[in-house]
């Protein structure tokens, strides 16, 4: 099959989980015979390349400074890249991440005959999270009800599709490619070493709570170590780090975003990884620690706990539906809890085993036959 794949940032130009996803899909999907085609955008120049993952058009992003005051971003303008692209292909299936680009495979089907999946790892909820302009709630529906078939990455976001659009769905796992993460075997010197891995400027991934839940760990376990891997800018770590005591302190590393192939060690060498975050659509770190074979700690929130057990990690409760969790007892009793479950027998390898089951091996077949239209 001719596959194209749409969204308007591809890996790893921008490192977030549904790039990620869709590379990860790219790569199986090639690997498999398909001819695979990413439209997309580089941050800085239109280009197009070949990689493992396939042909990628990539688009020069729409910039321009009256966009904010209107509340325009490059996501609403990927449409028209990806409208005149779609318009010139001829593939037998479009796989479109966004709402924009799966509006713009709608309306380029006028003349071409293919099947269109638009797969949310995330939903804009009508007058919570839309904006009057641009119509967004509008451009949401449209979308929802001219492709072929909708798939969302958890329950916890297809429960919220049919809740605010009435929509049906499949649930469709995000696949991780686990032969990227090799297995690890923890800390090198043995210190029980915490890491959370997430773009710390967004609120609700909760590295305030973390760091205050961190000083509590240290009560319990005096040797740990909190390392935080991700978008940190010294405004945020002066902020986060001001009431931290200044024997805690060196305690903390804070690493920054450093390089893609940084972080598959990073897993390796933590005894557990914490994702203190709400609202999270799935958890795409989450499914790597495991394939790593470290233990996670996560809210009880969102779709974290579709792919959490008992016996490869802790779940504690948040306490508030807000942005950004309050339990900060909670979570440090968690961290502990999770840090004791690294020295269980075993660990590893069921965290390893556990992440299988979500693997680019366990979920392609699936997507290929959900393309079919089986």
């Amino acid at each position: 099959m001719r596959i194209v794949l749409t969204h308007p940032f591809c890996w790893p130009y921008v490192r977030r989980g549904s790039e990620r996803n869709l590379d990860n899909v790219a790569r199986y999907l090639v690997a498999r015979g398909h001819e695979v085609i990413t439209i997309s955008s580089h941050p800085k120049h239109a280009m197009t390349e070949t990689t493992a993952s396939g042909k990628r058009i990539l688009n020069r992003p729409f910039r321009f400074p009256v966009m904010e005051r209107v509340h325009i971003q490059e996501t609403h303008t990927f449409f028209l890249p990806a409208y005149r692209q779609l318009a010139l292909l001829n593939p037998d299936v479009v796989h479109s991440f966004f709402f924009t680009d799966a509006l713009a495979a709608a309306c380029a089907r006028r003349q071409r005959n293919y099947r269109i999946v638009f797969q949310m790892n995330g939903i804009a909820l009508p007058g919570i999270s839309c904006r009057r302009f641009p119509p967004e709630a509008w451009m949401w529906r449209q979308a929802l009800s001219r492709v072929d078939d909708r798939m969302v990455c958890s329950r916890f976001i297809g429960e919220l599709l049919h809740k605010f659009y009435g929509r049906d769905y499949h649930v469709i796992y995000p696949p991780v490619e686990v032969a990227d993460f090799p297995l690890g075997e923890g800390p090198a010197d043995g210190r029980p070493t915490i890491l959370s891995v997430a773009d710390f400027t967004v609120p609700r991934k909760g590295v305030r709570v973390l760091v205050e839940a961190f000083r509590l760990v240290k009560q319990a376990v005096p040797e740990a170590l909190l390392r935080l891997s991700g978008n940190m800018p010294e405004w945020l770590q002066a902020e986060v780090l001001r009431d931290v005591p200044e024997s805690v302190r060196p305690d903390i590393e804070i690493l920054g975003l450093g390089k893609p192939g940084d972080v598959p060690e990073l897993y390796r060498q933590a005894s557990v990884m914490a994702l203190p975050a709400m609202w999270e659509p799935s958890g795409g770190s989450l499914l790597e620690a495991f394939a790593s074979g470290t233990p996670v700690v996560a809210t009880n929130h969102g779709g974290l706990p579709e792919f959490m057990t008992e016996d490869v990690g802790v779940l504690f409760d948040p306490l508030t539906q807000d942005q950004e969790t309050r339990n900060v007892k909670g979570l440090a009793e968690a961290l502990i809890e999770g840090l004791h479950l690294s020295r269980t027998k075993g660990i590893r390898e069921r965290c390893r085993a556990h992440a299988q089951q979500y693997s680019t091996q366990s979920i392609g077949p699936i997507l290929e036959k959900f393309y079919a239209g089986a």
